[in-house]
């Protein structure tokens, strides 16, 4: 199973090393992006796209603000980071989920795009930051099963 683990910004969760996000109690998380909300993953350029239909005007407010993130695969945690803005002008040295610009718009998806910050906005495609190709090739072969990889 993919999730992504949305965590709403804190004072503590400011303070920590992204990789202690890895560690976090997962229900403690304010959403889950599920693999029913996902309506694609576009593997090139680590789009994930998100069906505004599965959620909530509320809980669409929680996927479009500043937060950090934990993505999960079969339970295990294998990325985490920080969520922000497409323009952000903030920089992290660790992963971001970035909310594209057209996410905002009422007939578009919700669009994240999955980064590490430190590679600025290199052409495609772009990695899964998961830096085991074991992990990354399941992930991938999971969401192929699925229907909703694009290659």
């Amino acid at each position: 199973m993919f999730q992504i683990f949305i965590f709403s910004e804190t004072k503590e969760l400011r303070q920590m090393h992204h990789q202690d996000l890895l560690n976090m109690a997962l229900s403690d998380a304010s959403f889950i992006i599920n693999e029913n909300n996902l309506l694609s993953y576009d593997w090139t350029n680590q789009q994930i796209n998100i069906d505004k239909m599965t959620v909530s005007d509320s809980d669409q407010k929680r996927l479009l603000s500043d937060a950090y993130f934990v993505v999960v695969f079969n339970q295990q945690p294998i990325i985490a980071g920080k969520r922000i803005l497409e323009f952000s002008p903030t920089s992290y040295a660790y992963p971001v989920l970035s909310i594209r610009a057209n996410s905002y718009q009422p007939n578009q998806p919700i669009q994240y795009a999955l980064r590490n910050d430190r590679l600025g906005v290199n052409q495609a495609p772009y990695p899964f930051l998961n830096p085991d190709p074991t992990i990354a090739e399941a992930v991938k072969q999971h969401l192929r099963q699925l229907g909703k990889l694009v290659e």
